[in-house]
C-alpha cells in the first residue's frame, strides 16, 4: 500500500510578500532599480530638491503645478499626491483665489499636496505641516525627505515641518506658538481617518482658522461596490461618515470627480 505523506505548505514570509508587491508595482527590472537606488536616497535627496525647486519656479498655474507633482521623478524620488487630479484641481483653484498667508496641513505623506498649496499661497506665507511618522493611513516620511520639502517654499515664505501626532497636546502647542497668536487662513485635514481622529483634528485646529477662512477634508467620498479594493486609494476610513455629519451645519461644498467610483473626494467648509 502506497503511503501519501502530507507536506505542510508554509505561508510566504513578509519579505517574499514585499518582493511580489514590488514586482507587481515596478516590474522585475524596475524593482532591481528601486532596490539599488533606495539606500542612496538620503544622499540624493538634496540633488532632487534642487531639481524640483528649479522646475517649481517655472510652474505658475494650477495645471502646471499639477503636472509637476504628478510627474516629478528624480532617482526614484517622487512627490505624487494621493489625489484625484480633477478634485485636487478644483481645491487648488480655491487656494489660489484665497491666497492664504497662514496654512496648516495635517497629513503630508509624499508631499504632493504641500508643494502646490505652498506655491499658491501668498509670497510671504507661513506654511506649517504636521505629519505622524509611520501613520496608519499612509502618512509619515523619513527625515531624509526634509530637504526636499523645504524646497517647496518660495524665497520669502516660511515652512515649518512638525513630525508628530496632531492629537498630542504638545503638537498643538507647538503649532500655536509658531503662529504667534495669528489665525490660519487655510486648514487641510488629511491625517487620521478614524471618526474620532478626524473629529479631533477639526475640533482642535478648526478654532485657529479665522472667520472666512477655509477648512478642507480629504477622502469625504464613501467607496461604492465598484470601487477598487487593492487598498490604495480606498483608505477613506470614517471620514465620509464624519463629513456627512458636519457638512450640513456649515457653509460647505464638495469636489467629487464625475467619474469617481467611490473614495477620495475633497470637502470644503468656509468658516
Amino acid at each position: 500500500m502506497t503511503q501519501v505523506q502530507e507536506v505542510a505548505v508554509m505561508p510566504p514570509t513578509a519579505a517574499v510578500v514585499r518582493v511580489r508587491r514590488g514586482i507587481d508595482r515596478y516590474g522585475v527590472r524596475g524593482l532591481a532599480k528601486e532596490a539599488s537606488l533606495r539606500p542612496l536616497r538620503p544622499v540624493l535627496a538634496p540633488i532632487a530638491a534642487c531639481r524640483l525647486k528649479v522646475l517649481a519656479s517655472h510652474a505658475k498655474t494650477v495645471d502646471e503645478l499639477l503636472d509637476l507633482v504628478f510627474s516629478f521623478d528624480a532617482f526614484g524620488i517622487t512627490v505624487q499626491p494621493g489625489q484625484v487630479r480633477w478634485e485636487f484641481c478644483k481645491f487648488l483653484e480655491q487656494v489660489r483665489d484665497l491666497r492664504p498667508r497662514r496654512v496648516l496641513e495635517i497629513g503630508t505623506a509624499n508631499g504632493g499636496s504641500l508643494l502646490p498649496i505652498s506655491r499658491l499661497s501668498a509670497p510671504d506665507a507661513h506654511v506649517l505641516s504636521v505629519d505622524l511618522h509611520h501613520g496608519e493611513f499612509g502618512g509619515g516620511y523619513p527625515a531624509w525627505r526634509i530637504p526636499l520639502y523645504k524646497s517647496f517654499a518660495l524665497p520669502n515664505q516660511r515652512l515649518d515641518l512638525l513630525r508628530g501626532d496632531s492629537h498630542d497636546s504638545g503638537t498643538f502647542e507647538r503649532v500655536r506658538a509658531l503662529l504667534g497668536g495669528a489665525n490660519l487662513d487655510l486648514l487641510f485635514i488629511d491625517g487620521d481617518h478614524t471618526f474620532d481622529g478626524v473629529r479631533r483634528d477639526f475640533e482642535t485646529y478648526g478654532p485657529l482658522v479665522r472667520p472666512g477662512g477655509l477648512v478642507a477634508f480629504h477622502d469625504i467620498n464613501p467607496p461604492n461596490d465598484d470601487a477598487p479594493t487593492d487598498g490604495v486609494g480606498c483608505l477613506v476610513g470614517e471620514v465620509p461618515r464624519y463629513w456627512r455629519e458636519i457638512s450640513p451645519k456649515w457653509n460647505s461644498q464638495e469636489f467629487v470627480a464625475p467619474s469617481a467610483r467611490g473614495c477620495f473626494g475633497i470637502g470644503l467648509i468656509r468658516l
